[in-house]
């Protein structure tokens, strides 16, 4: 009986220090990935993402769905590429937010005590991102189900006024 306890215990606390090492190995990873960059080649186009706003859109599933030969698991693959080709889009933009954060930080750091209120920009920014990242994860997985649209719209335009006011903010500290 002692035995099964002793392993048992060494079992959960092996399982405990498993679960510890891969919580800090993502919060070191996370941190990693917040740090990005503006490589010189990089260049930021909303237009990019103007697909998300219609990537997941019905109507060319119902348009699909009208052509001879249609089957469902046409349809399937369909909506599974679709929402692939979105999750990617959605990267891209979580990236692209990163490095315009972190371009705004740069500026942050170097800007006068004048510039106080651009402290209060980017921790709005990165609040408001947070949550309509959340609220897409969460719409996209609703559409998954067959439950709701998806719209990037918000997160797309929350994305170009961050940009307007990095680059309002460089010009104005670069004169």
């Amino acid at each position: 009986m002692t035995l099964w306890i002793a392993l048992s215990w060494a079992a959960l606390g092996g399982s405990l220090a498993t679960l510890l090492g891969v919580v800090a190995w993502m919060l070191v990873r996370r941190r990693r990935a917040s740090v990005d960059v503006i490589d010189e080649e990089w260049v930021f186009d909303i237009e990019h993402y103007r697909a998300m706003e219609t990537l997941l859109a019905q109507e060319d599933l119902v348009f699909l769905q009208s052509q001879p030969g249609y089957r469902a698991e046409i349809g399937e693959r369909w909506k599974r590429e679709r929402h692939r080709i979105f999750r990617l889009y959605f990267a891209e933009l979580k990236r692209d937010f990163r490095r315009l954060h972190a371009e705004a930080r740069r500026l942050v750091a170097h800007a006068d005590a004048e510039s106080a209120d651009l402290v209060w920009m980017l921790l709005r920014q990165r609040w408001i991102f947070a949550l309509r990242t959340a609220n897409l994860q969460v719409r996209l997985a609703l559409a998954w189900a067959g439950i709701g649209k998806v719209d990037a719209t918000p997160l797309i335009e929350l994305l170009e006024a961050m940009r307007a006011d990095v680059s309002r903010h460089a010009t104005l500290h670069a004169a």
